[in-house]
């Protein structure tokens, strides 16, 4: 099922759901939702119908002399019954109403359409009846159907026994022991498990059996039966993609995979380092210590810097040592003096113990065959971090490619428009630059000193939402106006053209070429209409970092990487200057595989202890004949200082440009660390664009209409503003709820499916509004009392769109897709000449054998 051939374009992560979202879809009853908009829509009906009868009543029948006295009180009281749209009971009001037939033109007629009321009155009632049992069935059809579906998928089962170990223990202990899906516990259980569905079957986030990762390649042949520009993603014969066999990779998790503190430094061989940041503080020493006791923080050691202390901290100045040389070089002539021996690694186990002196990371890389489903043995280390890569018949139309490229140029000028509106405060810690050299150790010192009791700012990331116009006569205010005036004429979708761009002043050059690269994150949708969904651009290198070293192993080195890293050496030899790998410690256990990555770069700084995040050396290192070894360049060996205006770091006598090629957000004070040498770092390597969150702009709308890049790519999927007012009080019954939820749809134009937040800058999560599930989402989401409104974005694609069709499971099964491509996708200048040999695929063994 894999295709071999390597495409002539470069290659595409290809990011996919873990589970069918057939899955998810379970959860819905849209029969159900029907029957409720039908009620509404015959309830609405009825209540204009009644309240036109009752303007007649009072205007022609209540004045009649010919009408008694008697049946005018009951005539007035039924007309209010009207006016308040309630219903009419036919065999109560049946004698007036044979009364009202006997009076004189327009009785008879009123008379009739009161009796056609009540009848409407009865088919509501009746209906609202039949609604209450269809809830009551769905009821018992979702009990425990969370559990079933993902027990019935081989990497739901899979997922169940990995990520919620727990879960899955209480669960089966509940149910051996007799309790039921309605009792407290079992239903907070399903809730998780549908949350655990919506994360495997919606989003497509690598994680461990939720969420799987395939290489593709871009190639010009995609889609000989249809037109190549059409369709991101196709196969070579233009049928649909198809994933087929899993390969497991599983790798000890590095907040763990360090030994244990208390075991000391003497209980074995290998390489011993001293924790990477530190520095001299007078007479002491002081280090910053990841305590992996203590959870997600690290901690301060301060130690009198005696002269034993002192030769120890020189002899590891350089990096990681093996313990003999170090034991060796202290010791110098008393080596064969057991005394001595004992004394010194009684010391250096001590400094294990508090962490300024740390051992080497044990860590266990295995990598399963190609199998075509999940088996127990599959991810039998449960403390492992897995990732799950699937073989997958596609391909990348280049076509289609220099589509997105055309579109994504007007998309970036868009949001440099945008950047330029935005407040995004820089670290205090920059301003402490000046034009002397400082070393990094140093500054943090004096940072730490000078704001001991303040609040460390909030950790950079890719905003979420778009800001408001605070200048009115800027570029983005004007912009925004435009938007909105596209808006109100009722354009939908709202196309960015260069007409458009050209009046907001979003002109110039295409900030795409050979100069960086850029790595976009694509929603592929299907052909007939836009490319994608453009949901990020960012810095290359860092959202698939953590994949490279598996991806090697199935295929040989990716191109991906090969390229990136031909890219850099090209960008040494060209300006001068090296680059350094900026490794920061792990500090939880639940991110802490998420910095593992190729190499990159020959130097690295930080974090000594490079086996934590590196593959071995016998599959990370360059393939390229004369390269140095990678080599450790400590913090205190670099300095920064200002050159007209920009930071500029500096080690041995050359420039040093600093990478940070990892997804996570570094903890105190690390954060004070990667602030100082990213402000020294390549402008490219910087980046990080969202362009999702459009509605923030415009506090006092409800809803704005899908923004696109002409007819190329989506921006912004179409929003909505959902205030709390609008759902349902405290105590509402599940019924009401459920109408609430039916009206977003049919009144506000609510899609079915979509993604909702309590806010611009919470995490998204899918709610299918079409079915029970979602109402204990929505009351999650409104559970504090602060949040004022729910954010509601459309899901694109729909679920019914989902690109890739699954073998591992039923027939017609789909994941939904996501497509990481590299811009510019073709080949770096210098291709390295010789790649590493590609794992050869193995025929998964019969059964028994």
């Amino acid at each position: 099922m894999s295709d071999n051939r390597r495409g002539d374009q470069g290659a595409a992560l290809l990011r996919l759901a873990g589970l069918p979202v057939r899955l998810w879809l379970a959860g819905g009853c849209p029969r159900l939702f029907s029957l409720l908009a039908e009620s509404d829509r015959s309830a609405d009906d009825y209540r204009r119908s009644a309240a036109r009868l009752a303007e007649r009543i009072g205007e022609r029948l209540v004045p009649l002399r010919e009408l008694a006295d008697q049946d005018r009180v009951r005539l007035i009281a039924l007309r209010r019954t009207l006016h308040h749209g309630l219903p009419v009971d036919g065999d109560q009001h049946a004698a007036l109403v044979e009364r009202i037939g006997l009076l004189p033109d327009p009785g008879p007629r009123i008379a009739a359409e009161l009796r056609s009321l009540a009848e409407r009155s009865r088919w509501l009632h009746a209906l609202d009846a039949h609604i209450a049992s269809e809830i009551a069935a769905e009821q018992v059809r979702l009990r425990g159907l969370p559990w079933r579906l993902l027990r019935s998928s081989p990497a739901g089962a899979a997922a169940l026994a990995h990520d919620a170990p727990d879960a899955l223990a209480d669960v089966e202990r509940r149910l051996a022991a007799g309790e039921d899906w309605d009792d407290k516990r079992l239903r907070q259980r399903g809730d998780y498990l549908w949350r655990l569905i919506g994360r495997g079957a919606v989003k497509t986030t690598p994680r461990t059996w939720l969420g799987h990762v395939a290489l593709v390649d871009i190639t010009d042949t995609a889609g000989t039966r249809d037109d190549g520009d059409r369709r991101l993603l196709s196969t070579r014969d233009g049928s649909e993609p198809v994933a087929a066999r899993y390969a497991v990779h599983q790798v000890s998790n590095v907040y763990t995979s360090r030994p244990d503190p208390a075991d000391g430094a003497a209980s074995g061989q290998g390489e011993v380092s001293l924790t990477g940041l530190h520095w001299l503080d007078g007479e002491d020493l002081v280090c910053w210590v990841v305590d992996q006791r203590g959870g997600t923080h690290t901690r301060e050691v301060r130690l009198r810097n005696t002269p034993v202390l002192d030769a120890v901290r020189r002899a590891l100045a350089g990096g990681p040592r093996e313990r003999d040389d170090v034991l060796a070089q202290l010791l110098g002539a008393r080596t064969r003096d057991p005394g001595a021996v004992a004394t010194l690694t009684a010391f250096l186990d001590h400094l294990v113990q508090l962490g300024v002196v740390q051992r080497a990371a044990r860590v266990t890389n295995l990598l399963s065959d190609w199998r075509h489903s999940p088996t127990g043995a599959s991810t039998e280390d449960g403390s492992a971090f897995v990732d799950v890569y699937r073989q997958v018949r596609a391909v990348v139309s280049a076509s289609a490619v220099e589509r997105v490229r055309q579109a994504t140029a007007p998309a970036l000028r868009l949001a440099a428009l945008i950047q330029r509106e935005r407040k995004r405060p820089r670290h205090p810690v920059l301003e402490l630059l000046d034009e002397r050299r400082r070393t990094v150790p140093e500054l943090v010192r004096r940072y730490l000193q000078e704001h001991r009791d303040q609040r460390p700012p909030a950790p950079e990331g890719a905003p979420r939402d778009w800001p408001r116009a605070d200048r009115p006569d800027s570029g983005y205010a004007r912009l925004l106006a435009c938007l909105a005036d596209r808006c109100d004429r009722g354009e939908d979708p709202i196309r960015i053209d260069a007409r458009l761009l050209e009046a907001v002043g979003a002109t110039g050059t295409p900030e795409i070429d050979a100069d960086w690269p850029l790595d976009l994150m694509l929603r592929p949708l299907p052909s007939g209409g836009p490319l994608a969904v453009l949901e990020t651009a960012s810095a290359p290198a860092t959202t698939d970092a953590r994949f490279a070293d598996g991806l090697g192993q199935l295929h040989g080195e990716p191109a991906l990487v090969a390229d990136y890293r031909a890219f850099l050496r090209d960008r040494e030899r060209r300006d001068g200057g090296r680059f350094v790998e900026v490794l920061v410690p792990p500090l939880s256990e639940r991110a802490a595989n998420a910095v593992r990555r190729p190499r990159y770069t020959d130097l690295w700084t930080g974090d000594p202890d490079h086996r934590a995040y590196h593959p071995p050396p016998d599959r990370s290192d360059s393939t390229q004949p004369g390269d140095a070894r990678p080599r450790y360049l400590p913090l205190h060996a670099i300095t920064l200082r200002l050159v007209d205006g920009r930071a500029v770091a500096e080690a041995e006598g050359q420039v040093v440009w600093p990478m940070y090629h990892a997804t996570r957000v570094p903890l105190p004070p690390w954060d004070i660390v990667m602030a100082l040498l990213r402000a020294a770092a390549p402008e490219g390597s910087r980046r990080g664009i969202r362009w999702s969150g459009l509605l923030a702009a415009f506090p006092t709308r409800d809803h704005l209409p899908r923004v696109q890049i002409e007819d190329d790519l989506v921006l912004c999927p179409a929003q909505w503003r959902v205030r709390r007012a609008e759902l349902w009080p405290a105590g509402a019954t599940t019924v009401d709820k459920l109408r609430v939820l039916s009206r977003l749809m049919a009144r506000r134009g609510v899609p079915r499916w979509v993604f909702a937040a309590p806010g611009a800058a919470a995490r998204p999560v899918p709610v299918d509004l079409a079915g029970l599930p979602a109402v204990r989402i929505v009351d999650r989401l409104l559970a504090a009392p602060d949040v004022e409104e729910i954010l509601v974005e459309e899901m694109l694609p729909t679920p019914d769109q989902a690109a890739v069709s699954d073998t591992a499971h039923a027939p017609g099964d789909r994941l939904v897709a996501q497509l990481l491509l590299r811009l510019p996708a073709a080949s770096a200048p210098f291709r390295p000449a010789v790649r590493a040999a590609p794992r050869p695929t193995e025929v998964e063994p019969a059964a028994g054998t």
